[in-house]
């Protein structure tokens, strides 16, 4: 048995209009998510002669990784870059992703005085990728490597069936694909996970988080690596 067979249509559900832009566990959006980068990649300032102080930068060229990274410098101005910090090249494309932790406020935190800021309006998603090529429906992973994900044989990943509207193709949640990114660049979806595909997810968190296998989630794992 498959993850797909055991809920069928049970996998999502639409969401009411005042829920849409409520980032809540489950729910589904959509925001620019980046690669991480196995080499480091730094765009670093190009020399500007009328600009004095080299405070001010208007052209960047990439660097490989430097022995010099986030060492100290002349900092820079515009755009603000401190004597440790440095401007990473990276990729990021637009995904479907999931919420994982929604956005916690603070309530009555005075930190008055002091540079941290405690309330950041963020929340954590886990990225999802496609298992084909939109455009062309090419395969991007081996047929035998989907079954297994199907089958849950993966803790950190979840199989996610195509579904119009929402997904144009299978797709797969990646919780090890997991970013912070603020409220506001959460595009919202009209779908959520279904109450029990939330339930799961729930426990397949807390299996990889603790080790510790819940009951719905170790019922369904089993069900599928055993047929």
């Amino acid at each position: 048995m498959f993850i797909d067979e055991f809920f069928d249509n049970g996998f999502f559900q639409n969401l009411v209009p005042k829920d849409r832009n409520n980032p809540s566990f489950g729910h589904i959006f959509k925001t620019h998510a980046y690669y991480p980068h196995e080499n480091l990649e730094f765009w670093r300032p190009i020399h500007d002669p009328s600009e004095p102080t080299q405070t001010i930068a208007k052209a960047f060229q990439i660097y490989s990784g430097r022995e010099d990274a986030f060492s100290k410098r002349i900092p820079l101005g515009a755009p603000k870059l401190e004597t440790n910090e440095e401007f990473l090249v990276v990729r990021a494309k637009i995904r479907p992703v999931i919420v994982v932790v929604p956005e916690m406020p603070f309530a009555e935190v005075d930190n008055t005085g002091f540079r941290g800021r405690v309330y950041r309006r963020r929340c954590l998603v886990a990225q999802v990728f496609g298992l084909r090529d939109v455009q062309s429906g090419r395969a991007e992973f081996s047929p035998v490597f989907v079954e297994r994900v199907r089958k849950m044989e993966f803790p950190q990943l979840l199989f996610l069936p195509k579904h119009s509207g929402l997904f144009e193709v299978d797709s797969m949640l990646r919780l090890d694909e997991c970013q912070s990114v603020f409220t506001s660049h959460l595009k919202p979806t009209d779908y959520s996970l279904g109450p029990d595909l939330t339930l799961l997810l729930r426990e397949q968190l807390q299996f990889l988080l603790t080790g510790i296998t819940p009951e719905l989630y170790s019922c369904v794992r089993e069900g599928c690596l055993k047929s």
